[in-house]
């Protein structure tokens, strides 16, 4: 009984699918062929997700006879191919000599390159559309077990499905990435196409009984190096001139990294303290001020500020200062680390002196040169004789010379809100349209709105209702309306089984 039902929907999607693409060809406006190639996109969206019901049962061992199932398949599938075909010659037709001639002169490697996108692009919707029918699916399930709760059957697919769609979502992340990278150029193109046929297979394939994965899909393009090398890239940004690096300085030395990644703490911390004295100044005072027993860790800042070509005593100052804090005393670290005799208070001392003083030249600095700025941009427009004149509010789009005795303003009489009031609609469309950023424009269409027409934000023109709707709810409300062509013939037109959906409606209020 659901397949008989899947099918009706098949049949009845595929019935509008033809309707909309037989009105596609045979209107010639641009906005109305746009309109049927919105409608086309919804239509095959829906179709998608009946193909992966489909593909499901087709997979079921359940069902022994699936020829009816794969011919329902094949036919969406044609619709499918039918709606690309359509889409890429919209496209075509709209940037044909441009799109021809950029393609001629295009490099083979920018061409592949764009071509590897675009499909990284068609296999990421793809799996989206294929998570959608796969939530809806669990949907219906869930509703069942609300019926029977003692189903196992549908308890083991609900978990199946969850599996699979937080797979799909991994796959997801993963292309988003590649294509990212690609993009910078970290990747190229001969590496993603390796990866292709094994992507294209996990998409097509997933749903099959006896699919296996291969979790190694990725591994060649190392992945993980790139998502780590965004990481540090983010982490050597100071966040603002109030915030603290020192949280990236206590987590690199608290997670104990491996000898691999001593290296990259260490340049890390040396950049974000040389970074640091004119930005986050007061906040790394403050946490020197306030720290108890940090004097192995301060001792390291001005050492690796000063040489920042020997990274490794800093990272080993720092993994000592927090995985051994009990076996030597605070005060022989920094001793041995600075070289210095003097008390921890004292360098402390010293070094928020030296952070209050880089911090104040480098904002008498800033000042200075804003001053200088902002003189010089004084000076380019210094006011002129011409400028005593009192300023034109009123200036002819198409300047044409007249007799002295024409005037040259519009009368004061088309700025009176009651003169709109009683002109007759198709003089208040010529004003909507050909006035347009004036006042008179916004005066017509108060009068508009007080003659019952609405503007749909969509079509860009105004409906009016000819007769009570015969469906309202809360998005939309569908029945017969009067409409006006300012495209075609410049008058009004009756729409039947129209629907209005109330997003396009423009209901900002005019006083």
């Amino acid at each position: 009984a659901e397949i008989d039902r899947v099918f009706k929907k098949v049949s009845e999607g595929v019935e509008t699918f033809d309707g909309i693409f037989r009105k596609l060809e045979n209107t010639e406006n641009i906005n109305q062929k746009e309109k049927h190639e919105q409608d086309l996109k919804k239509e095959i969206k829906k179709l998608q997700r009946l193909r992966e019901q489909i593909k499901n049962w087709i997979s079921s061992s359940d069902i022994k006879d699936k020829t009816p199932l794969v011919d329902q398949r094949r036919l969406i599938e044609q619709k499918m191919e039918l709606f690309k075909a359509c889409e890429k010659e919209m496209k075509t037709k709209a940037f044909s000599k441009e799109g021809l001639t950029l393609a001629a002169r295009m490099d083979p490697k920018d061409k592949e390159k764009q071509e590897i996108s675009s499909w990284i692009t068609r296999t990421v919707e793809d799996l989206s559309t294929q998570i959608d029918g796969l939530e809806a699916e669990a949907e219906r399930l869930q509703v069942g077990l609300r019926k029977n709760k003692k189903s196992a059957e549908k308890y083991e697919r609900i978990s199946t499905i969850d599996e699979c769609v937080q797979r799909h979502k991994w796959h997801m992340g993963r292309l988003e990435l590649i294509l990212r990278l690609l993009e910078n150029g970290n990747i190229s193109s001969e590496q993603v196409q390796r990866i292709r046929d094994d992507v294209e297979y996990y998409v097509e394939n997933n749903q099959d009984p006896d699919f296996a994965e291969d979790e190694e899909i990725y591994d060649e393009l190392n992945l993980e190096a790139e998502e780590e090398l965004y990481t540090v890239g983010m982490g050597e940004e100071p966040q603002s001139s109030h915030g603290s690096v020192s949280p990236a300085v206590s987590n690199a030395a608290s997670a104990a990294p491996s000898p691999a990644r001593k290296q990259t703490t260490a340049q890390l911390y040396s950049v974000t303290a040389q970074a640091s004295l004119n930005n986050s100044a007061p906040s790394i005072a403050a946490k020197l001020a306030n720290a108890k027993t940090p004097a192995p860790t301060i001792a390291a800042v001005p050492k690796t500020s000063s040489k920042t070509s020997e990274p490794t005593p800093p990272a080993s100052t720092v993994a000592t200062a927090s995985n051994e804090p009990s076996t030597s005393s605070p005060s022989k670290d920094a001793n041995k680390v600075s070289g210095a005799d003097q008390p921890p208070s004292t360098a402390l001392a010293d070094l928020i002196a030296t952070f209050e003083t880089a911090k104040q030249k480098a904002r008498t600095r800033h000042e200075l040169g804003q001053y200088q700025q902002m003189l010089d941009q004084g000076c380019l427009y210094l006011p002129g004789s011409l400028d005593a004149e009192r300023p034109k509010q009123y200036i002819p789009k198409n300047v044409h010379p007249t007799p002295a005795y024409y005037p040259t303003t519009p009368s004061p009489l088309f700025d009176n809100p009651l003169l709109f009031d009683k002109l007759s609609s198709d003089a208040l469309f010529f004003i909507f349209y050909y006035q347009q950023g004036t006042y008179q424009q916004y005066l017509a269409a108060r009068s508009l709105k007080k003659k019952s027409w609405r503007y749909h934000k969509k079509y860009q023109t105004w409906f009016q209702r000819h007769e009570e709707p015969i469906a309202i709810t809360d998005e939309y409300e569908m029945g017969t309306y009067i409409y006006f062509d300012y495209e075609g013939a410049w008058c009004q037109r009756k729409k039947t089984e129209f629907r209005f959906e109330y997003r396009y409606l423009e209901d900002a209020e005019l006083v």
